[in-house]
């Protein structure tokens, strides 16, 4: 039986939960690694279920989804709740000439994918004309997260660099 409408803040992290699992294998692998059923994990990921994951469950069901686009999904929606914007987990980098230029490509790349987003959401075409939908909002804002993650690693990068750190290959 479903619980009253939930805050938008559980919906969210329901929806969360839902694409953790799925970039994680589904259902039957975190069944599998957590001991949860599928029916709790299934009702975890219900934006009209009062059910949640423990802290402990989550971060296992984001270890076996990692890597996949959007991951961290759970902790970005728990950083975006308590005013945060987004997680980006820095990968091990070489900091030599190749993945700095390598980086600053993915950023202006990034950049580009926003830039395309905003003007076709504002063009007399789109669904809103000249005016932004909700919709077209949140897809922009999905380029501007992998912006951010861009811009995140070229940081590592760059700090690296300035501390003096030997290039690793």
């Amino acid at each position: 039986m479903a619980d009253r409408a939930l805050p938008s803040d559980e919906q969210v992290l329901a929806l969360a939960t839902k694409r953790a699992v799925q970039a994680a294998g589904g259902l039957e692998v975190c069944e599998r690694e957590t001991g949860i059923s599928d029916s709790q994990l299934s009702r975890c990921c219900s934006p009209n279920q009062r059910d949640s994951l423990t802290i402990r469950d989550a971060a296992v069901i984001e270890a076996i989804g990692f890597g996949k686009e959007g991951h961290p999904f759970i902790l970005n929606a728990l950083a975006r709740i308590v005013g945060g914007h987004i997680v980006v987990r820095l990968p091990d980098v070489h900091y030599d000439d190749a993945g700095l230029v390598a980086s600053t490509l993915e950023l202006a790349t990034e950049l580009g994918d926003v830039s395309r987003a905003i003007s076709e959401a504002m063009s007399s075409s789109s669904a809103g004309g000249a005016d932004v939908t909700p919709a077209e909002a949140v897809a922009v804002l999905e380029h501007v997260d992998e912006l951010d993650r861009a811009s995140a690693r070229l940081r590592q990068r760059l700090k690296a660099i300035a501390e003096g750190e030997k290039p690793s290959v």
